[in-house]
């Protein structure tokens, strides 16, 4: 497994970031080369929510479905993927005066028929770090405005 994380601080209230960043609605808004959520079951998110992804990773299209293991609002969510990948992603969200500093931490391990298909290894690692810091740098464009 390869972990990475990152983390800012967006000036908006806590409930107000967990709200928009904990559904999977939003996640192609602000999440960098996730083409699709669909199938989201039910709407409402939450513990046992469930949907399909959609995800490019060094030009290689991968797929798979996850679920919301862990959902403790306005504090954290955890959602696990399976598929092309297998990952978990956790949130994290503390009040800091009224703005909001937000981690995320993801663990994740690609598959080996896809992983054949990217170059390097290394790359790819590189990759999805900038991927995480760019997902909290979109979302605090969208919150902020």
């Amino acid at each position: 497994m390869v972990s990475i994380s990152a983390s800012l601080v967006i000036n908006k209230p806590t409930q107000e970031v967990f709200d928009y960043a904990a559904s999977p609605l939003n996640g192609p808004a602000f999440i960098p080369n996730l083409n699709e959520n669909s199938n989201v079951q039910p709407e409402q998110p939450g513990v046992g929510q469930t949907f399909d992804w959609r995800f490019n990773m060094g030009g290689v299209d991968l797929r798979g479905s996850a679920e919301v293991t862990e959902y403790d609002a306005p504090h954290k969510v955890t959602v696990v993927t399976k598929g092309d990948t297998s990952s978990t992603w956790l949130y994290t969200f503390q009040d800091e005066g009224g703005n909001t500093k937000v981690t995320l931490e993801v663990e994740y391990e690609v598959a080996e028929s896809a992983l054949q298909k990217l170059v390097n290894r290394a790359v790819v690692e590189r990759l999805n770090k900038r991927t995480a810091e760019q997902s909290l740098e979109n979302l605090k464009t969208i919150l902020e405005g």
